[in-house]
């Protein structure tokens, strides 16, 4: 058995780790061209701690020991370089779902390190793709009412969880909290105690990991098409988006540029 001081310890060990993997960071990072984003990850490959707690805030990295979220890390590390890179250009960066973050896949696999890389596909899959699909269900359900001529439901998020996982919510998470060991709410709490990012991601985890002992290969593998799709469909929206509210926001300047020349030649 581990003595508490030999945990006491180690953890000491893997903090000081990883504030000299930051220091590094923050001395090599390049806000040049795109070299930053392959110091990220490059950086990720050699951080230590699989979970941390940061201004009072639990950042879990590797739900369940196996599915890593290696965006949430990136997040982490970019907050402390402070000014050196943009806020919007590094945020946008994370935004976009992109399985290999805009590198080719052998690129990226080589800068965060091969169990990195597998631990990022069971993220992917088991988190991202998880959420997506069952996005893409309850749509269906919604279309489905729509098109049969019944009112509109709230209904709809929980007969996609009874669909894919077979029951609901509710009772799929209170099963979770138990064998994870989530701590019951307080009460008149349950929401913000329950249910912060890292316990969201961890019960969407396990639910994909429930659903992949429910079904079928074929099932399984329909399944997963299904919520690859519905992802690209998100990505492309918000590429769109993100595409007209940059055309706005030159239009905008634009006109001011034209106002100012204005006044300038009275």
């Amino acid at each position: 058995m581990v003595s508490s001081e030999h945990k006491t310890a180690e953890t000491a060990s893997l903090n000081k780790e990883a504030s000299e993997v930051i220091s590094h960071l923050k001395t090599d990072v390049d806000p040049a061209g795109d070299d930053w984003k392959l110091s990220i990850l490059e950086t990720i490959a050699e951080w230590p701690l699989a979970s941390e707690n940061i201004a009072g805030e639990h950042l879990d990295y590797l739900i369940g020991g196996e599915a890593f979220d290696w965006r949430l890390l990136a997040k982490r590390l970019l907050g402390e370089c402070g000014s050196k890179i943009d806020d919007e250009v590094w945020q946008e960066w994370l935004a976009d779902p992109a399985l290999f973050a805009g590198f080719e896949e052998p690129e990226f696999m080589r800068a965060v390190g091969v169990d990195k890389f597998r631990a990022h596909l069971s993220y992917f899959y088991g988190v991202t793709v998880e959420q997506s699909l069952l996005t893409a269900v309850e749509e269906e359900i919604t279309h489905r009412r729509v098109a049969a001529g019944r009112p509109l439901s709230d209904s709809s998020i929980e007969v996609a969880y009874e669909m894919l996982y077979g029951n609901t919510r509710d009772q799929l998470w209170e099963v979770f909290r138990i064998e994870a060991g989530v701590d019951a709410a307080r009460e008149g709490w349950r929401y913000r105690d329950e249910h912060s990012l890292a316990s969201e991601d961890a019960f969407t985890y396990w639910l994909f990991k429930l659903r992949m002992e429910r079904s079928d290969p074929a099932k399984i593998a329909s399944d997963t098409r299904k919520g690859l799709a519905k992802l690209e469909h998100m990505r492309q929206n918000n590429a769109r988006r993100q595409k007209l509210v940059h055309s706005d926001n030159m239009r905008i300047q634009k006109r001011k540029k034209r106002k100012t020349n204005s006044k300038s030649q009275l």
